[in-house]
């Protein structure tokens, strides 16, 4: 992550308002005092300039700068520059001499001398010049033959005989650049010079708005765009973040930036940045050393940390403090040092002092042609529409991203909500993505009051935009109701490009076989959720949730600002405060599953501090700690104040679609007092896999290696086990198009996705089946490794003496298997949903196999939803009668 740092003598000095200055006067030669007709004379940096008339003569009338650089240049002769400070209304007379300059080879001459070497030399330095963009190739030097180059001990120099004139066809502008300074050394890139734009005429209306989109590119891209945000106070409105490097931290950095914060580097606040200027109209901006920008508001074509594709720079100034005005021009240019993005377009992406940011038109030109930022989006498949009081509801997450190439980086937690009609938040799961997957479930309690819920989903980046929050209605009955819907046959959508068939479906083993293919009758991979429920008890409703369009992310308009971030994992924020109650800035400590796995962070001078990226699940005890051994009855007060946004509920009127009926159609259900719980609870319960093949007691594992002797006690054991990464892998295991090959693992019976969270020395014993176990579906598929836990009071032992805070927290969701057995029904046949799966994966020839149970009673409904191998969604549903 090393770039070269440029200083940026092409950031002009300060442009201030005045009203209706007038200058004008005469440019002769300074020997024979003869005018010089067609001199440029440029306010520097701008597209304000006028050319001397056959005399010598010039004017500039109704100026509204006071405070610039003017500058005269004329071919063959050394070009001037005059500092004016001008008053309202004022008249300046000023007459300049040039003076021949010393180099008059004429263009034949000095083309002659041009070789192999200088053609080379000439491509290095279009590179560190013009940069190495796209708009870098929309560039032309039209007279690179008056640029001559030297290589020294100390770098490459390169000086002009003349102005250097630039066609730039990215931004529309011809540039004339008076290069007064151009060095490449080993650490920095030194460029400086009088520049002056005119406007280019567009061959088209389609030219101009390509035009008027790459300025605004380049502006936001600029120091300048940063500066005007921070004097604004909006810089997180504008996208920016800023961060140094973390105090005492001499670590190597690496490219994994989530991984860095907290550790290497740590946020800057910027809210003390801006401070008043010399002047009423003149701002100071101190700028920390070393200070790391980043700028979500822009996309890059640099790579500085995996998963980032916006703007990462790096800023120094020369005595911290830069001075600016209102719009964010800085007045002492010649003190910034930046390299990163914001130093990537160079002059081919150098705008004009006089460009207007605010126009209207450059900002919606920009938005039209800009590519629209990574998004994700959620749909929830659940199990049915109805639900009843004390019932539970089944679900399936899946994600779609704008590009699956950041799949790995994308969000990581996905907040699953209950909402009542009153608005009220009646439960918050958070479920861990993977590969914009997950699944889960969530209870509806016996005593829940019956109405219409709403069920909604959301990572914390989709919020930045419009429309992409899940939201579904879910009515909840009383256990003696039920809709009544027309019955319907089935669905069939003209839009659908996948075609899902039941090729055989056994009434005596339950069995039902399917095939997918697409519109050429191809066979196609598939991740699918299905359920299989009584149609009587789980009517479709049409609550306008189609997989097909919640997953649709095309036409998204860009936010104007991006204030939430993606959770790459858990967070815990809170105050760190010493025993007398004093916030403290200091190095910290967490740790998480039973000690195994640990992260650490700082606190900021008023006790802040946030854990990120953390991984742990259901009710866990997390322990937090000081590193510095001197802070001793120490304080953790953790944040719960979490801002969800704000709730609507969908009016959905289906109330008189409920009939009630006297006798309940669910049996009662008994709860098991805690003493009847522990009298029946045996650490060897009946697992749905049945009998294990292999069993790994105790006194067999090799706790001394962490969960490494762990792996290599389960190996050793079952001789057809392998470990590929960090899954288990049965020799001989099915796979499937997905290339899922690893088994499942289970700890105390719920599945989860590694070890890595268990401790090895409470590990009670290990079972593995080696086999295909239907009642897990699909998981079930590669086999399963069930690992049992002891109790996990051992762990207060362990950290009794070492200065640790407990606090429970909840994690992760835990995942469960679904059994028809969690609703007890009067009738049989009166079961709503018999089966669940949200795991189903195709094999290789687009085929799957599902297995309800022997004997089911009919009629059934079956809805299935899923994501071909393409990522094309659909969703199909079968009445077997």
């Amino acid at each position: 992550m090393k770039f070269v740092k440029t200083l940026l003598f092409f950031l002009f000095p300060l442009l201030t308002t005045a009203q209706n200055v007038t200058i004008k006067g005469k440019v002769i030669d300074a020997q024979s005092k003869e005018g010089l007709p067609s001199c440029n004379i440029f306010v520097n940096g701008s597209t304000i300039g006028t050319n001397s008339d056959l005399d010598g003569n010039y004017q500039f009338n109704n100026l509204i700068v006071k405070e610039f650089d003017l500058v005269f240049s004329y071919v063959g002769y050394r070009s001037v520059t005059k500092k004016i400070i001008a008053k309202d209304a004022e008249i300046i007379s000023l007459d300049v001499e040039l003076i021949p300059s010393d180099n008059q080879l004429t263009e034949v001459q000095v083309k002659s001398k041009r070789d192999k070497k200088w053609e080379k030399q000439l491509k290095k330095f279009r590179t560190y010049f013009l940069g190495e963009s796209n708009f870098a190739d929309m560039c032309e030097i039209e007279n690179a033959w008056v640029i001559d180059f030297e290589e020294k001990e100390d770098g490459f120099h390169a000086k002009a005989l003349e102005p250097i004139k630039i066609k730039n066809l990215a931004l529309g502008y011809n540039i004339t650049f008076d290069l007064t300074d151009f060095f490449v050394g080993k650490d920095i890139h030194k460029l400086g010079g009088n520049v002056y734009f005119t406007e280019m005429t567009p061959t088209s209306k389609t030219k101009l708005e390509e035009w008027f989109a790459n300025r605004a590119f380049s502006y936001k891209k600029s120091p300048i765009f940063m500066f005007k945000s921070l004097v604004d106070s909006k810089l997180p409105e504008a996208g920016f973040s800023l961060f140094v490097p973390k105090p005492g931290s001499n670590a190597i950095r690496t490219d994994n930036f989530d991984a860095e914060l907290g550790k290497s580097v740590i946020e800057y606040e910027s809210s003390k940045m801006v401070s008043l200027g010399k002047s009423p109209e003149l701002k100071k901006i101190f700028v920390v050393n070393n200070l790391e920008i980043h700028n979500q508001s822009v996309k890059s074509e640099l790579r500085t940390y995996q998963g980032i594709d916006y703007g990462i720079s790096w800023m120094q100034v020369r005595g911290n403090n830069v001075h600016v005005n209102k719009e964010g021009v800085p007045l002492n240019p010649q003190d910034i040092v930046v390299s990163g993005d914001m130093d990537y377009l160079k002059v081919s992406g150098m705008l004009p002092t006089d460009y207007d940011p605010k126009s209207s038109a450059n900002e919606a030109y920009f938005l039209k042609f800009e590519k629209p930022p990574f998004a994700e989006a959620v749909h929830l498949h659940t199990d049915r529409e109805v639900y009843y009081q004390g019932d539970k509801l089944w679900f399936k997450v899946y994600l779609n991203y704008s590009s699956f190439a950041k799949v790995d980086t994308a969000s990581k937690v996905l907040y699953v909500q209950l909402i009542d009609e009153s608005k009220k938040i009646q439960e918050t799961q958070k479920i861990e993505i993977s590969n914009g997957f997950g699944h889960g479930a969530v209870v509806l309690p016996l005593d829940l009051p019956k109405g219409n819920y709403q069920l909604r989903a959301f990572t914390n980046y989709m919020r930045n935009f419009d429309g992409l929050i899940f939201e579904t209605s879910v009515p909840v009955l009383s256990r003696n109701e039920k809709i009544i819907v027309q019955e319907a046959g089935i669905s069939e959508n003209e839009d659908d490009k996948i075609k899902v068939k039941i090729e055989k479906f056994d009434t005596k083993t339950g069995e039902i076989y399917f095939e997918f293919k697409d519109l050429n009758d191809n066979p196609i991979g598939a991740n699918v959720s299905l359920s299989v429920t009584n149609p009587l008890y789980s009517p479709e409703l049409n609550f306008n949730t189609d997989i097909r369009r919640n997953l649709n992310l095309k036409n998204l308009n860009k936010p104007k600002s991006m204030p939430f971030l993606m959770d790459k994992g858990l967070e815990i924020n809170g105050i760190f405060l010493d025993k007398k109650r004093i916030p403290v800035q200091s190095e910290l400590n967490v740790f998480v599953n039973d000690l195994q796995n640990f992260s650490q962070t700082g606190s900021d001078v008023n006790g802040n501090f946030v854990f990120k990226g953390l991984t742990f699940y259901g009710q866990s005890d997390i322990y937090l700690q000081a590193v510095s051994k001197k802070l001793k009855e120490n304080i953790f007060i953790i944040k719960n104040d979490v801002n969800y946004p704000a709730v609507s509920i969908a009016a959905v009127d289906f109330k008189d679609k409920i009939v009630s009926q006297a006798e309940p159609i669910f049996k009662e259900i008994v709860i098991e007092s805690v003493e009847t719980k522990e009298k029946t609870k045996d650490k060897r319960q009946k697992m749905l896999y049945g009998r294990p093949d292999y069993v790994i007691e105790e006194n067999e594992i090799n706790a001394t290696n962490g969960v490494t002797g762990l792996i290599n006690s389960i190996l050793k054991k079952v001789p057809s086990l392998q470990m590929r990464g960090s899954n288990f892998v049965l020799r001989g295991g099915a796979t499937s198009v997905y290339n899922s090959s690893a088994a499942l693992i289970l700890i105390d019976g719920v599945p989860m996705g590694s070890i890595n969270s268990v401790n090895p020395n409470n590990v009670l014993r290990v079972e593995v089946v080696a086999r295909m176990s239907n009642m897990y579906g699909d998981l079930g598929k590669n086999g399963i490794v069930s690992i049992f836990q002891k109790d996990k009071e051992s762990v207060s032992d362990d950290v009794s003496d070492k200065n640790f805070t407990k606090v429970a927290i909840e994690g992760y969701k835990v995942s469960e298997i679904f059994t028809p057995q969690s609703i007890k029904m009067t009738l049989n046949e009166s079961l709503p949903t018999s089966y669940w799966n949200p795991e189903i994966i195709t094999d290789e020839k687009g085929k799957a196999i599902i297995s309800i149970g022997e004997n089911p009673i009919l009629p059934l409904k079956i809805s299935i939803e899923g994501v071909s191998q393409n990522n094309v969604p659909f969703r199909k549903v079968f009445y077997l009668k």
